[in-house]
């Protein structure tokens, strides 16, 4: 966490800076489709999720940099099982376990061509991922789902990531005559992110054999009843180990503020 309050700090600064010397600024949010590679694609399907970035763009409107942030689910459970309260009675109770990884990245991008109706561009990042696993023991009477019965974050763990990618921009104001161009854009690029070793877990994980990880462990999660005390437990996926490596494609839009 001191890492990444020193990455925003950081960007901060230049932001402040930059606004002096009449830099623009944008911010996108794109969804983005997660595809493993190497070992982790035998433990991974894929991945969904949303990534949200502001930056700062020169006058010359040739470099931009900034940080991002992006949220992907790549495994989610559910179950109905049954539920010992420890009082010599039972209930039925929905089992939610969810995969997530979340990137904080600090990125620079290079604009191959700055005015047009397309703007392909070259990018480089480099920051921290989390890796985690949530399960949530849920009243099947409750529709909201509101209050969990039971809560744990069984696994977490996180590594230093590198990516590098490249995408173009299409200028809206094609199809919107109203838009003022060069202000608002669709925006499509794709990335190939490498980095440490990460433990990870999956509850639905490809049906391959455990020869084809780099380490695997089943894990069960033992859970407190805290009107009872009474303890229990539950499988709930498999622990993995490998280097984080993927590709994603994102597909969303841009607004670029004037200078």
């Amino acid at each position: 966490m001191k890492k990444i309050f020193t990455a925003i700090v950081l960007i901060t600064l230049i932001a402040q800076g930059a606004q002096a010397q009449r830099w623009g600024s944008e911010v996108g949010m794109n969804y983005v489709y997660t595809s493993p590679l190497g070992s982790m694609q035998h433990n991974i399907k894929q991945g969904h999720g949303v990534v949200v970035d502001l930056g700062m763009v020169t006058p010359s409107k040739r470099f931009a940099i900034g940080m991002e942030v992006q949220y992907s689910q790549y495994g989610h459970d559910e179950s109905l099982q049954e539920y010992d309260m420890g009082n010599g009675t039972r209930a039925n109770m929905n089992v939610v376990v969810n995969n997530s990884f979340l990137n904080f990245m600090a990125y620079g991008r290079a604009y191959l061509i700055t005015e047009g109706k397309f703007l392909p561009y070259l990018a480089v990042k480099g920051g921290y991922t989390n890796y985690r696993t949530d399960l949530n023991i849920y009243d099947p009477n409750e529709w909201d789902n509101c209050s969990p019965v039971e809560s744990d974050m069984l696994q977490t763990d996180g590594t230093m990531v590198a990516s590098l990618g490249g995408g173009f921009r299409f200028d809206m104001s094609t199809i919107f005559r109203r838009t003022d161009p060069g202000r608002f854009y669709l925006d499509f690029n794709s990335n190939i992110t490498q980095g440490g070793t990460v433990k990870y877990m999956n509850t639905d994980a490809p049906d391959h054999h455990a020869a084809h990880t780099d380490g695997t462990d089943a894990v069960s999660a033992q859970f407190l009843n805290t009107s009872t005390q009474v303890v229990h437990s539950h499988h709930v996926g498999t622990l993995y180990t490998s280097p984080v490596q993927l590709l994603d494609f994102r597909l969303g839009a841009t607004f670029r503020f004037s200078r």
